[in-house]
């Protein structure tokens, strides 16, 4: 096992003892194979989140007690960029709250080096986060529909649609009322499929949904998964507590102002940057930035 790594887990266990944090957060797939992971996680010997892309990854035997499992979407991203999903989703399921301290390790992805260490408070971290990142789901809002958005925004940032970029929009929640403040643009493609046939959780819809994502408007879905609409234009009569920051434009507003009179949660895709922004309360709780190239070779 690298020198590097090994050291940054130990001084990883020093630091969350010292400074009161709830859990270490490790990003398991910049491990080389699973018996080094092992070695780490005895070395830690304290509470660890892992986090994979890898599909049925699970902690290595006689650790479990010791482990959870947080599942990322399976594209390339930034450190900053694991650390953000891997909390959002761990804050989804319920593994991490407001207030929690977690030290956090990660590295290039691929690379076998750990080579990073964040100490962050959720909650009050507002560098990465907004306010909200403690507790980032409407109630009617599944985890697991949540997870499922995140995938198809972050491979939309990253791969486009057939090699173009685009810009799209996800609501997600409160649905009643986010169709109340919306209307449909274009003729809704989902309109009149069985539910069973237009959830997202079902992978065959997968590149329906990514064709339809080049239209203008955005996907209404409800909390269980079920898509009510596309191509909808949202009118929401409400103005931001706070202007958004620079550089994002009139789909961010309209995904931020839905937040507001409604409970429900918005993923936006910048399509000239990539960029992920996702709104809850009218406020950005935080962005996913699209990494330069197909390396993960920024923070």
């Amino acid at each position: 096992m690298k020198t590097l790594t090994r050291s940054l887990v130990r001084h990883a266990h020093a630091i969350a003892r010292e400074v009161g944090a709830r859990v270490i957060l490790l990003y398991a797939d910049v491990v080389e194979n699973d018996q080094n992971l092992a070695d780490l996680i005895q070395d830690v010997d304290f509470r660890v989140i892992l986090v994979s892309r890898r599909a049925g990854f699970q902690a290595p035997p006689g650790w479990e007690d010791l482990c959870a499992i947080v599942r990322v979407p399976d594209i390339t991203m930034t450190r900053a960029g694991q650390v953000k999903v891997a909390t959002l989703v761990a804050a989804a399921e319920n593994l991490l709250r407001a207030g929690d301290r977690i030290v956090c390790l990660t590295g290039i992805d691929g690379s076998g080096t750990i080579d990073m260490i964040i100490v962050l408070d959720l909650g009050v971290e507002l560098e990465m986060f907004g306010d909200s990142a403690a507790d980032p789901l409407p109630l009617d809002v599944t985890p697991a529909v949540f997870e499922r958005l995140l995938t198809l925004a972050s491979e939309l940032s990253l791969e486009g649609r057939e090699g173009r970029p685009v810009g799209t929009l996800f609501v997600v929640g409160d649905s009643e009322r986010v169709l109340a403040q919306s209307r449909q643009l274009v003729m809704n493609p989902f309109h009149g499929y069985p539910e069973g046939e237009r959830n997202i959780l079902d992978p065959r819809l997968e590149e329906t949904i990514k064709e339809f994502s080049a239209i203008d408007g955005s996907f209404i879905v409800r909390g269980d998964g079920v898509i009510l609409s596309a191509g909808r234009y949202l009118a929401p009569q409400a103005k931001l507590d706070e202007p958004l920051p620079q550089g994002l434009g009139t789909r961010h507003e309209a995904a931020a102002a839905i937040t507001v009179t409604s409970t429900a949660i918005a993923l936006c895709i910048s399509q000239s940057t990539g960029t992920i922004s996702i709104f809850k309360r009218g406020r950005l709780l935080t962005d996913i930035v699209k990494p330069r190239s197909h390396s993960s070779d920024g923070l």
